[in-house]
């Protein structure tokens, strides 16, 4: 057997090239001087003398600061040697993230726009309803029903409602968990704390939306609503 060409001196981690979600590719590290054995015909001259490739430096600088340092040092050791791409870390991360940053903008942008079509919507449904029964409340404070049992009485009307739409949006959330995972990395589309918050805060919102018109109900004078009948 002849001699091996590479000799194995160390296992490292693996590190992400691009963005944290794409899969890691196949990595190792070797000499310069071992490139033209490595790629052979297919070696670029970056590959070949070692003028290409990225360098990441650690510094207690405000990385603003040292970008002069840094090409006056690389144009010290070889003037020819162009230097680009110089970012900070946190720049290179943001650009990698922008497009996960945009989907996420977007659906917050719907998901706000949904939970306010749906609280315009109980309320304008919890309203109508009241209008509509303007006669009836009036019959039960004729009867001796008191203001804070009408107020009770349109509330728990609206809270039906928005308990019966939690319901099926958490339904329809755990039926669209499996298209919200590529959105996300390291966090399960179906977190049972979220789902709750979102329901109970949808509730919240909900019973807002019911309190104008509760108290306009509680408002109404028995004897001028059943005189207009």
């Amino acid at each position: 057997m002849g001699t091996p060409w590479m000799t194995v001196v160390g296992v490292v981690g693996d590190v992400k090239l691009g963005a944290p979600d794409e899969e890691t590719p196949m990595q190792m590290y070797q000499p310069v001087s071992q490139g033209s054995a490595s790629y052979g015909a297919l070696a670029s001259p970056g590959d070949l003398n070692g003028a290409s490739g990225y360098i990441a430096l650690r510094t207690a600088l405000p990385p603003e600061q040292l970008g002069s340092a840094l090409l006056a040092t690389v144009h010290s050791i070889d003037p020819q040697l162009p230097l680009t791409e110089l970012q900070t870390m946190e720049h290179a991360v943001a650009d990698s993230e922008a497009p996960r940053r945009f989907n996420t903008a977007l659906i917050s942008a719907f998901a706000g726009t949904a939970v306010l079509l749906a609280v315009l919507g109980i309320y304008s449904v919890i309203a109508f309803s009241v209008a509509q029964r303007v006669h009836e409340i009036a019959i039960r404070m004729a009867l001796g029903s008191q203001q804070a049992g009408i107020v009770r009485l349109v509330l728990l009307s609206g809270m039906r409602l928005a308990v019966a739409g939690c319901v099926l949006g958490l339904g329809g959330a755990m039926a669209a968990s499996r298209l919200l995972e590529a959105f996300l990395f390291e966090v399960s589309a179906f977190d049972p704390l979220a789902l709750s918050i979102a329901a109970i805060l949808v509730i919240f919102l909900a019973l807002g939306a019911c309190v104008l018109p509760a108290r306009r109900a509680a408002s109404v004078d028995p004897m001028r609503a059943l005189r207009a009948e």
